[in-house]
């Protein structure tokens, strides 16, 4: 099954942002992956031609938490129950472009 959307919480922790220089956000930091984005374990991850030269590409393991059902509104203390399960990502980033291209 695809996922309907794909979101992701950046600088959320202490060693990442020291690693960046950024300061700590006030706010989780919210952004979107495209679905287009998946690929299944073992397929290999399509790089553009701008993305092959350099040090552009990075990549961070990451937890993945599978909403199970839809939810809106829900109380910190009932989240856990629309959690279908976890599981691992590798959030592949175009740093450079990310960074000084646009791609905030």
């Amino acid at each position: 099954m695809v996922p309907v959307n794909i979101f992701g919480i950046g600088l959320n922790y202490r060693a990442r942002a020291a690693e960046t220089g950024a300061a700590l956000p006030a706010n989780p930091v919210v952004f979107m992956k495209p679905t287009t984005a998946l690929a299944h374990p073992g397929d290999p991850i399509p790089l553009p031609l701008a993305c092959e030269h350099g040090p552009e590409v990075d990549y961070e393991a990451e937890l993945a938490v599978v909403i199970g059902r839809t939810a809106k509104d829900v109380p910190a203390d009932r989240a856990l129950a629309y959690v279908l399960g976890y599981t691992c990502a590798n959030d592949v980033s175009a740093r450079r472009w990310q960074k000084h291209g646009g791609g905030g």
